[in-house]
């Protein structure tokens, strides 16, 4: 039997201290009432980003360069006091979708457009890709699964400090609708899971790592992209099928299912790889233009920016 080092006592006790942290704010946001605990969300955000100078850096310089907005500018400061806002909102939604009743209050207010092209997919047995972007409460998106005869699938990266926390957000996660799947599943067992009839969920608007990435125009930049819904569309036969959400109001929010997009299972694969990838991220660029304070934009999305010359 090997003994624990010190670095697995420590490792387990951060775990652990994380893990308390988290039911304490639960319990916290949980037992205020529902305007409070969006307040204090929004409060927590702005304590966060008054100490987090470099994700208030990356804001202004995501703003400059996707939408124009210099950082100094009324639209600028307006639309980034909108963002913190938004995340503050988010922040309260997390913990209050910990409690059973609070879920099924999220799900009830939900509104859906374009269900039919969903239960259309599933009823074709083909399976079906959902694709979304980190907007509105994208976790909501799960509230889908009660319409169909099986959970949405999703695709998840276990949190390295804290293994414990993430099995209650997986928890959280299964009783919203959605299936929780490893993040190191490979494509083939994606393409299995679409081949049985199963639908599966990606987010694909942020950046990834080199060996998953194509280059593909986002906001006017050519940016590391991840293809793989246009890989897995391919290899499956499966459509895919865009899906955001967006908060209406507290407590309410709406999810947009667009009409499915088949691709070609014949032709260069790199071309119609890359041409697909550039039509989902066009569709993504709209849905945020619609709503651009609720997108995540402390993701330093555009880190790598590759020129035309390139």
């Amino acid at each position: 039997m090997l003994k624990k080092t010190g670095s697995d006592i420590l490792g387990t006790w951060n775990d652990q201290a994380i893990v308390h942290a988290f039911r304490s704010a639960s319990r916290l946001f949980n037992l205020l009432p529902t305007d409070d605990a969006y307040r204090l969300g929004v409060r927590l955000i702005h304590l966060w980003i008054s100490l987090d100078r470099n994700h208030h850096r990356i804001i202004k310089k995501n703003l400059e360069l996707a939408l124009g907005l210099t950082p100094d500018s009324p639209e600028s400061k307006k639309l980034r006091a909108k963002i913190l806002e938004h995340l503050g909102f988010n922040l309260c939604e997390f913990f209050l979708l910990q409690k059973s009743a609070n879920r099924r209050r999220f799900l009830h207010n939900l509104k859906i457009n374009g269900l039919e092209h969903l239960l259309r997919a599933e009823q074709e047995g083909r399976g079906a890709i959902i694709i979304s972007a980190h907007l509105g409460n994208w976790e909501l998106a799960g509230g889908l699964s009660k319409y169909l005869r099986e959970p949405i699938a999703t695709v998840g990266k276990p949190l390295k400090n804290s293994p414990s926390l993430y099995t209650i957000i997986e928890h959280t996660r299964r009783e919203i609708g959605f299936l929780p799947l490893n993040k190191s599943g490979s494509a083939s067992t994606l393409v299995r899971t679409l081949k049985k009839g199963k639908i599966i969920a990606l987010l694909v608007d942020q950046r990834v790592r080199r060996r998953f990435r194509i280059w593909s125009p986002f906001f006017g930049h050519q940016v590391p992209t991840i293809p793989s819904p246009a890989i897995l569309a391919r290899l499956s036969g499966s459509p895919i099928i865009p899906a955001f959400t967006y908060r209406e109001r507290p407590l309410h929010h709406h999810i947009v299912i667009e009409e499915p997009i088949l691709v070609p299972k014949t032709g260069a694969s790199q071309i119609i790889i890359a041409e697909y990838t550039k039509r989902l991220n066009r569709l993504m660029e709209e849905h945020i233009r619609r709503h651009p304070a609720q997108w995540f934009w402390p993701h330093d999305r555009w880190r790598k920016i590759r020129s035309s010359s390139d």
